[in-house]
């Protein structure tokens, strides 16, 4: 038999239980990996959510950078109008007092015009037909509604009521003179809205303060019944005025002395509606209806015009028919005054108007 030589005392060994090159190079890859990944989520996710101030004040950086810059702007230009200021002060010195003095108006005139905005904003002006507790400039546009100083806010509108505190004060009849209006108003208002006089569709007057427009011939501005009509709708509406003149000859359309004519017309038109010279004709007061309020035109077309160019007006009071043909197109309300009596508008120096409303 083979003997076979074994050590007893031999152990079998045990296998190797640490990690392998290779198994820890892979480790540290993906530790590095993650550490990248969660850095970059970190930066492009995380922080400008949670941590948003960073960009806040990088705009609020920029935005105080560029005001700098603005200042700076607006620094220099200062130092350069000074300067300038200052040499066109020092010229006057070598010419003398009365070239000093030119000199100086144009330097003034220089420093206006650069301060044009100052100006601007420092206004007072004030709209004549304005109410006397509003104040003019700037603020002015806050009264205004759809670019027209409200009813309310002007002197029209607080007319009556400062004409009755006047008479009050004098004797005990303000009231009265308040009351014999309002009835004469009323009256005038049933003329106006009754269908067989003016072809009105509505009973209800509109409410006060409205719009309304009213033409006229010009050669019914004399008539004191007509100035009372005008009264009494221009106390309660804001009343806009459209005389009517007649037609020019054709060699004289875009005449200068033409125009120069018309502006005179105007004047006159304007001074006898204010006032016809009459003892007991009291006319149409400027506070009332302001000169800028009276308007002229030669033709229908220059009246649908003027109409088409205000805001909504409640009516249009007018005695052409083809005037209402015009403008119901256009979603107008346009009553007609004075049709039966057409041939008689001059005869008995009444107006037209005056005939259908105040007779």
């Amino acid at each position: 038999m083979v003997s076979v030589d074994t050590d007893e005392g031999a152990m079998a060994e045990p296998p190797d239980e640490g990690w392998s090159d290779e198994e820890i190079e892979s480790l540290l890859g993906t530790a590095i990996l993650l550490g990248i990944v969660t850095i970059l989520i970190y930066f492009v996710v995380l922080r400008p959510i949670f941590n948003p101030k960073n960009d806040n004040n990088g705009a609020a950086a920029g935005a105080q950078q560029q005001r700098q810059q603005l200042g700076g702007a607006a620094r220099n230009a200062t130092d350069a109008q000074m300067a300038a200021a200052r040499a066109a002060a020092q010229r006057p010195a070598a010419r003398g007092r009365n070239g000093g003095a030119g000199a100086a108006r144009a330097a003034g005139a220089d420093s206006a015009s650069s301060s044009l905005p100052s100006i601007v904003a420092g206004g007072n002006r004030k709209p004549s037909h304005l109410a006397d507790g509003c104040t003019g400039g700037p603020s002015a546009s806050r009264y205004l509604v759809e670019g027209l100083i409200s009813f309310r806010r002007s002197k029209a509108g607080a007319y009556e009521t400062g004409m009755q505190k006047a008479a009050s004060c004098e004797s005990e009849q303000g009231q009265s003179v308040v009351d014999a209006n309002r009835r004469s108003r009323a009256r005038l208002f049933a003329k106006l809205l009754n269908s067989a006089v003016t072809g009105s569709r509505t009973s209800t007057p509109p409410p006060r303060g409205s719009n309304v427009i009213v033409c006229i011939p010009s050669a019914d501005v004399s008539c004191t019944k007509l100035h009372r009509a005008l009264w009494l709708l221009g106390t309660y509406y804001s009343l806009f005025l459209v005389l009517c003149l007649p037609q020019s000859p054709k060699d004289e359309v875009g005449n200068v002395d033409e125009s120069e004519k018309e502006r005179d017309l105007m004047a006159s038109l304007r001074k006898e509606l204010r006032q016809s010279g009459l003892k007991d004709d009291v006319g149409v007061p400027t506070d009332v209806l302001p000169d800028h309020r009276i308007v002229a035109a030669r033709s229908v077309e220059g009246r649908v015009a003027f109409v088409r160019q205000m805001h909504r007006p409640e009516f249009v009071l007018d005695f052409d028919a083809e005037m209402k043909t015009q403008l119901e197109r256009f979603g107008f309300t346009v009553l007609l005054y004075g049709q039966k009596d057409e041939q008689k508008r001059s005869s008995d120096g009444i107006s037209l108007l005056a005939k259908s409303l105040m007779l």
